[in-house]
């Protein structure tokens, strides 16, 4: 079979697996000051999410597939969806019915947003990430930084606060996925997996940032 890329979740993303997945928004910011103890900071690039973290060790056949398919991404040339194998979805446990969440309005500064389709009832929670995808094969991966509780006819018609920004391209209407989101990511260092014993490969780490 011909490889495709990015790769889908559960070609590659899936095998990634370690005992921690520290997850973080990576800024460029660049700041500069005077003696009076003033500062000012301007972002030079959008923040993207990375993590690096080690990986757990994989039966020897199956640590060489891997290998050998993060070396097919040549370096961080071609991309993969990944997405964090611990995050279980909303904070609220509800999983069901949310197929057909929709971005009802969007604030000024694209810095929050409202949403429909939900379950009456609904709790979102700060915490909560969300995936939408836009444009021509563009995803967003983004966080609420505040929650709300969906009223009667499944609306969260304030609001909420979410980082980082949405970027143009993401209008009202947009389908918002809150099970399992992902992003596309490249892999910016790996440390293959080395044969131990001939029977398993250990020792391997990886290092991900997303694809804007």
């Amino acid at each position: 079979m011909t490889l495709s890329f990015p790769y889908a979740l559960d070609f590659l993303a899936n095998c990634l697996v370690g005992d921690r997945i520290p997850l973080d928004l990576q800024r460029f910011d660049e700041m500069s000051g005077s003696g009076d103890g003033r500062f000012w900071s301007a972002a030079m690039a959008q923040p993207l999410w990375t993590a690096s973290y080690s990986l757990y060790a994989k039966q020897a056949a199956h640590s060489r597939e891997l290998n050998a398919k993060v070396r097919a991404l040549d370096g961080a040339a071609r991309t993969f969806y990944w997405a964090d194998p611990y995050y279980d979805g909303p904070a609220s446990g509800v999983t069901a019915g949310l197929n057909s969440v929709t971005v009802s309005g969007i604030r000024t500064d694209r810095g929050a947003i409202s949403l429909s389709g939900l379950p009456p009832g609904f709790v979102l929670s700060a915490g909560d990430r969300l995936t939408i995808q836009y444009g021509s094969g563009r995803v967003y991966f983004g966080e609420f930084s505040e929650g709300a509780t969906a009223g009667t006819l499944g609306n969260i018609a304030d609001a909420r606060e979410l980082r980082p920004y949405l970027p143009f391209g993401i209008s009202v209407g947009v389908t918002v996925r809150l099970v399992r989101p992902f992003f596309k990511a490249m892999v910016t260092e790996f440390t293959p997996f080395a044969s131990y014993r001939g029977r398993w490969g250990d020792s391997a780490a990886i290092t991900i940032l997303q694809k804007p």
